[in-house]
């Protein structure tokens, strides 16, 4: 039994052939692992996998020197577990990236909610009922007309009222915004 012809061995289900090549290349494979990943038991685990796969797909092993076959084995695994670790990298950091960004949004939108019901405080008292029924409630000039008593012109005039205040007490947002912030939250309410 030579080195050359171990992989013919372990084609042929020689188990100690397998053993020999083992202890030959485990320590030697390991070492040269470190080199690239830095971390022994990630190494050993590796290395063990190199052999694990061996052993399993042994039938399908071509005749030929097991050194070079081994550590360009093991350069591919440490390669393939580094750019998997980048692939992890890149993709913790974007999400990161979204979930900080999401965050900024939801406590800018926060923000700018209690700036306009802040404002919407404000508005008199009927002009303000008239104004969460329309914007937040979604009922019409006329249904809201009716249910208060009042002239569907009123309606008009005490919504057109409340939205010249807002537009002056809220004119540093942007009025778009707003709106679609109303509009966004007419169906809590």
């Amino acid at each position: 039994m030579t080195e050359k012809n171990l992989f013919e061995l372990i084609k042929a289900s020689d188990e100690k052939a397998f053993e020999i090549l083992f202890r030959l290349y485990y320590e030697p494979l390991v070492s040269f692992c470190i080199k690239y990943i830095q971390d022994k038991d990630l190494a050993k685990g590796l290395i063990q996998e190199i052999f694990v796969n061996i052993w399993e797909n042994r039938k399908n092993l071509r005749p030929q020197p097991p050194s070079p076959y081994l550590y360009r084995a093991a350069k591919n695994r440490c390669l393939n577990y580094i750019r998997h670790q980048n692939v992890k990298y890149e993709y913790h950091k974007e999400f990161e990236h979204e979930e900080s960004f999401e965050e900024t949004i939801i406590n800018e939108t926060s923000d700018k909610l209690v700036q306009i019901y802040d404002s919407i405080d404000k508005l008199p008292p009927q002009c303000k009922r008239i104004f969460i029924m329309s914007r937040m409630h979604g009922l019409k000039h006329k249904e809201i007309a009716e249910e208060l008593g009042i002239a569907v012109k009123t309606v008009k005039n005490q919504i057109g009222k409340a939205l010249n205040h807002l537009k002056n007490d809220l004119s540093r947002l942007d009025i778009v915004l707003i709106i679609t912030i109303l509009k966004l939250f007419s169906n809590k309410f």
